[in-house]
């Protein structure tokens, strides 16, 4: 495992500043190169929002863009909890990307996530290995070093043969549906984006060379083009 590229930022505005121009670039210089629409996937919860509602007023073709979400609370979308509904507040709704939800409205959780799946597999390319391959994903990380819904100690974690499920999280005391480490693994590039000193606690454990039970690390340590957005 190499050493890690991490950009830091030292304020909050700073922070929003740099990752929605890091961003920019990043969604420009990949959309240069493809000869087919991009697909990228988005992590949900309070970090990354500020910067999709910086980031919606670029100048971007949007249309060239399908977007997708890493993971989902199991509530509708109208829920203050929906990380779709919540990314389409500030972003989706601003902007001509195709968006897909991994709810879907008048389908159970089960018919939404078999709905989601063909999305995965009609829209995203896939890769040398037959897995759909993202040009991009954006992940976050918890306190408890978990990454999408893939918490320390849940079933997610061993599956290797499905890339989007319902994993039970005990220690929430609820279910989350989630992308699985075999299509987040095969993405050809991860921007992880974090701030607080707990995760930069974290990050510094993570490239400790010690051992550790956090669900990134498995990220970390097989993935070779991934990057850190980090504020204070």
């Amino acid at each position: 495992m190499g050493i890690p590229e991490i950009y830091k930022s030292d304020s909050e505005e700073d922070f929003i500043r740099f990752s929605t121009d890091f961003l920019f670039n990043t969604f420009r210089r990949i959309e240069a190169n493809a000869q087919r629409k991009i697909n990228i996937a988005l992590s949900g919860g309070s970090t990354p929002l500020p910067i999709l509602k910086s980031l919606k007023e670029k100048k971007i073709n949007w249309s060239s863009i399908n977007f997708f979400l890493v993971d989902e609370r199991m509530v509708p979308l109208q829920s203050s909890e929906s990380n779709y509904g919540n990314i389409a507040k500030v972003f989706f709704d601003f902007i001509s990307s195709a968006a897909f939800s991994i709810i879907q409205e008048n389908h159970s959780y089960f018919e939404s996530i078999d709905l989601y799946r063909d999305n995965l597999l009609t829209h995203v390319p896939s890769g040398t290995n037959g897995i759909p391959q993202f040009d991009l994903i954006l992940l976050g990380m918890g306190d408890d070093g978990h990454t999408a819904s893939l918490f320390p100690g849940t079933d997610a974690l061993g599956l290797e043969n499905d890339i989007v499920v319902i994993n039970p999280v005990p220690q929430l005391s609820t279910e989350r549906i989630t992308l699985t480490y075999p299509i987040i693994l095969n993405a050809k590039e991860i921007v992880v984006v974090v701030k607080g000193k707990n995760k930069q606690k974290i990050i510094d454990e993570l490239y400790s060379g010690q051992l550790n039970n956090y669900p990134i690390s498995k990220i970390i340590q097989s993935h070779q083009n991934l990057k850190w957005l980090v504020g204070s």
